[in-house]
């Protein structure tokens, strides 16, 4: 007969809940953490951790563990995520996004889909790709950018992988894909146009490089403009995610 368990961890509510809910199961099915580390190709000791609310073990983990012993995905699955939550602790910091209807501007869609990326639990980003259908619709490096506010996506199609990844379907995404495209159709040229005829038209002779991002893409232009600062300032406010 083993030792037995040491006492759940509810330092963290949701996580000491997940963590009697696996035991409890573990019980109910009669099997040890041998028989149960048989069962799912797991270790014993990957078993043990999973089942002390110290941490939240990966969502695989605890799926095989409830699989192994007769459990309702389902709820084990909720479960999970609202432990997951709970330890990240981000999501309780961010705004809910209104109706998408009501968005105007990019910084609010980014300010939504971290909201969204949150509430599904914060998935790698190699799992959000596949979530998402593939690196075809949704790289890895721009999923990377999108978690971190650094851009928007560059597409209808990769807001919709993106979302769908999040967990939204049906109208949910055909509404934030309206909204998106309202927000990002032809900013890029207007925002290119607007920026050249206000430097042409105060050209003072001075020629520096300058970088910007809009709508997608990075435009590279000599910026011939009295007051650098302004024209920076110009570019980043409309460029601004």
């Amino acid at each position: 007969m083993g030792r037995p368990e040491l006492p759940v961890d509810h330092a963290v509510p949701e996580r000491g809940k997940l963590a009697v809910v696996l035991r409890e199961l573990r019980e109910f099915a009669g099997l040890s953490y041998d028989e149960l580390a048989a069962a799912t190709g797991l270790s014993p000791a990957t078993l043990k951790r999973a089942a002390t609310g110290r941490t939240v073990p990966a969502e695989d983990t605890a799926k095989a563990f409830g699989a192994a012993c007769g459990a309702d995905l389902g709820r084990l699955s909720l479960l999970w995520l609202a432990a997951r939550i709970a330890d990240r602790g981000r999501l309780a910091q961010l705004r809910p996004p209104g109706r998408p209807q009501l968005v105007s501007s990019r910084r609010e869609v980014s300010a939504a889909l971290e909201y969204f990326y949150e509430a599904a639990g914060a998935p790698s980003l190699r799992r959000l790709v596949e979530l998402a259908g593939g690196a075809h619709l949704l790289p890895v490096s721009s999923a990377g950018r999108i978690v971190a506010r650094q851009a928007l996506p560059a597409s209808r199609q990769q807001l919709t992988a993106f979302l769908t990844a999040c967990g939204l379907a049906g109208q949910e995404l055909d509404l934030w894909g309206e909204a998106f495209e309202a927000i990002t159709r032809d900013k890029t040229p207007n925002f290119v146009a607007r920026l050249e005829s206000l430097l042409n038209q105060r050209d003072t002779g001075r020629r520096t490089v300058v970088r910007m991002e809009a709508g997608g893409k990075t435009w590279t232009m000599p910026l011939r403009y009295a007051d650098e600062r302004a024209a920076v300032y110009l570019a980043a406010g409309e460029a601004a995610i």
